[in-house]
């Protein structure tokens, strides 16, 4: 079931900052993109970009629909984000564009994975040349 939010922020290429309300009162939360892992800030201009894209998709106070499927060792909330609008898939759009890769991504989410697929074999963003910033994980 999707909780209602507002972005407040966006961290890097796989990190917002959003608002809920939690018994009547506004809780600040960070949400992390799930099946998804953008490079690095420091890994220029792959972080960078992937920011800079994941910026263009939503508006600050833009309301969102988060499907959260758990929270990380940093207490960031693990989670699919839509766009209320028209229910845009952030990490979707963020695949499909090459602009991360596919981290913890179960096979039964098709979806992500013929994204991949299709920005691989685009060679899109981040697979148009090998390196670290195809495996952020590896990097830090």
């Amino acid at each position: 079931m999707s909780e209602l939010m507002r972005l407040t922020y966006t961290y890097d290429g796989d990190t917002l900052g959003a608002t809920r309300t939690v018994n009547g009162q506004p809780e600040q939360v960070k949400l992390r993109l799930a099946y998804i892992d953008a490079p690095e800030m420091a890994q220029s201009p792959w972080g960078i970009r992937a920011r800079s894209y994941l910026r263009t998709l939503l508006y600050v106070n833009e309301p969102i629909l988060v499907d959260v499927i758990g929270s990380d060792k940093y207490g960031r909330l693990i989670a699919e984000v839509l766009r209320q609008r028209d229910y845009g898939n952030l990490g979707l759009r963020l695949a499909l564009g090459g602009y991360v890769a596919l981290w913890l991504c179960p096979s039964s989410q098709a979806g992500y994975l013929a994204a991949q697929g299709i920005a691989k074999s685009k060679r899109a963003g981040i697979w148009s040349i090998p390196g670290l910033h195809q495996t952020p994980w590896l990097f830090r």
